[in-house]
């Protein structure tokens, strides 16, 4: 078998046999196992870039314990009666402290990393649709579309009542004469 396919079995706690990875004890587990590989997605790049990202905020979180503990020793070695080893001391509590700060810029870029992909992420669900309520939607463009309605309705109900009050004040005033009558021309 090949390399690739010993390591998962390997991870999967079986060692090799007498008679091989295919015993009769490990059929079984080296069957399931290459189903499972085989029938896992393929992570998408951001998917990749992501496990990456945290991998290696995991193991910055390590570089730091270790920093951290090197430094504390070499401060208690630097309080110490001989002089050549408080002066290496010191120099390890330096390194430590550099290396410290650098591990802490390090995950603030990470950070930086890990928040612009899940900005991106959002981004590109709103941008197709995902993760959107369907109904909720509908509702909002449904609110819209009445308050829109209620605008336009009020705007025209203004309009023909100045219209008809318009016309109403032309009547009164004595633009429009009454009909006349036989007698009106006498008198």
């Amino acid at each position: 078998m090949d390399d690739g396919q010993d390591i998962v079995l390997g991870l999967l706690g079986l060692a090799p046999g007498a008679n091989g990875w295919r015993g009769p004890e490990s059929v079984g587990a080296a069957d399931a196992a290459a189903l499972e590989v085989k029938s896992t997605d393929a992570l998408s790049p951001l998917d990749r870039l992501a496990a990456l990202l945290d991998d290696l905020t995991q193991e910055m979180r390590d570089q730091f314990e270790l920093f951290r503990k090197l430094r504390a020793t070499a401060e208690r070695l630097i309080d110490g009666a001989d002089e050549a080893v408080a002066k290496a001391a010191r120099t390890d509590a330096k390194a430590a402290t550099d290396a410290i700060a650098l591990i802490v810029r390090t995950l603030e870029k990470i950070d930086s990393l890990q928040r612009q992909l899940a900005r991106d992420r959002e981004d590109a669900a709103l941008a197709s649709g995902e993760g959107e309520d369907e109904e909720a939607i509908t509702a909002e463009l449904l609110r819209i579309i009445e308050t829109q309605a209620e605008a336009r309705a009020k705007a025209r109900l203004a309009a023909w009542q100045n219209a008809v009050e318009g016309s109403a004040a032309a009547g009164i005033g004595g633009a429009i004469e009454p009909a006349s009558t036989p007698d009106a021309g006498s008198g």
